[in-house]
């Protein structure tokens, strides 16, 4: 080979390493302004959480749930299905409020689950 097409060959090679590197450090740097993004959203609630202890403000403390090692089965699986009902029905009153608010027609499936649940006059 000619000494001008390894001239070319390397420099072809150092341009693309350095665009893959300029490509990393941006995605680096986005991914670090997002991170920066996250920690000022956690460090203001906690100098949210701050002031108001600083304040006296009472907080209600959520009750730490039974562990579920020692819950019976039948009970567990009882407790799962009403809790899935409890978010079925949160999400089809959501949805059924929003098409409301929106002007949009609603579902036929969700006009039925919502008269099958009673929520639904008429």
């Amino acid at each position: 080979m000619l000494w001008w097409s390894w001239v070319l060959l390397w420099t072809v090679l150092v341009l693309l390493g350095a665009a893959f590197l300029g490509l990393m450090l941006w995605r680096l740097a986005r991914t670090f302004l997002v991170l920066l993004r996250d920690t000022e959203t956690v460090a203001g609630e906690f100098a949210q959480r701050w002031d108001d202890a600083a304040a006296g403000v009472q907080r209600p403390v959520r009750a730490a749930p039974d562990p579920a090692l020692f819950t019976p089965v039948g009970q567990a699986v009882a407790d799962y299905r009403v809790g899935r009902d409890q978010r079925e029905t949160a999400r089809l009153r959501r949805r059924i409020e929003r098409k409301d608010r929106m002007g949009q027609p609603q579902r036929i499936s969700d006009i039925r689950r919502a008269e099958r649940k009673g929520m639904f006059n008429g």
